[in-house]
């Protein structure tokens, strides 16, 4: 199935250069595979070009979900034996209780409806089944702000357990719900390439809120958030800082 939407496009658009920009992407992986213990059936949604699950044994079959229909192309190339399913997290498409674990990482935030991907994550988990999730969180990209870009609302520590809680389900059907928010900071040569960190994996910061890209910057414009930029260069590079939410939640 292709899903035809623009986030979906975008994303399938940046799928052969997506490996070139995802230092974030990696870094938050190492900190989300320190925190996993995945077994048996695992779903990763969100895949990308895919994640390599070598180092947990006991993982038997990998199902890899993604909206972009190009990420998925990039992925079977590299894991052959991977399952590919080009579907939303909000509609995952998969038998209900057909899953050991489940792992995401840096996906969701994107998600529109959070709490349908969290009943579908319910769903689909069998049992005992565990969720081991990162997802962009309230106070990233400060940096951008302080050099006059507009930046997407991200989910707070608390909605995130909240939404959880209340996805019309009884609470007690999560066994529980643990969120920690981890600083990751990545460092870049200069501004041009920190911002082609962002768009160069799919994502886009600088919006209206009707989801339109503003207007191009001026020459005086680009220049001046040039300057600024250095004002923010450390001995590593200009930073750019992210607040990541790292969740672990068990089904019922």
């Amino acid at each position: 199935m292709t899903l035809d939407n623009p986030l979906a496009n975008k994303f399938s658009s940046a799928a052969t250069q997506y490996k070139q920009h995802d230092v974030l992407q990696r870094l938050s992986a190492q900190k989300l595979f320190q925190k996993a213990d995945l077994y048996g059936t695992l779903l990763d949604v969100g895949a990308g070009p895919g994640t390599d699950f070598g180092a947990f044994s006991h993982v038997s079959q990998v199902i890899a979900v993604d909206i972009a229909h190009g990420m998925l192309t990039e992925l079977t190339q590299q894991f052959t034996n991977y399952l590919p399913l080009c579907s939303d997290a909000q509609a995952l498409g998969l038998q209900s209780g057909s899953v050991d674990t489940l792992y995401s990482n840096l996906a969701l935030q994107w998600c529109q409806q959070l709490p349908n991907a969290f009943m579908e994550f319910h769903r689909v988990l069998r049992p005992g089944g565990e969720c081991f999730l990162s997802i962009v969180a309230d106070g990233s990209l400060a940096e951008l702000n302080t050099l006059g870009f507009h930046v997407n609302q991200f989910h707070s520590v608390e909605s995130l357990k909240a939404t959880f809680l209340s996805s019309k389900m009884a609470m007690d059907n999560w066994q529980y719900v643990d969120v920690q928010l981890e600083s990751i900071q990545v460092y870049f040569d200069d501004l041009r390439s920190l911002l082609y960190s962002i768009k160069g994996v799919g994502a886009s910061f600088d919006q209206q809120g009707n989801g339109k890209k503003r207007p191009l910057l001026t020459k005086q414009q680009w220049r001046h958030r040039l300057e600024l930029a250095e004002t923010l260069r450390t001995d590593k590079g200009i930073p750019l800082t992210y607040q990541i939410a790292f969740i672990r939640v068990k089904r019922g």
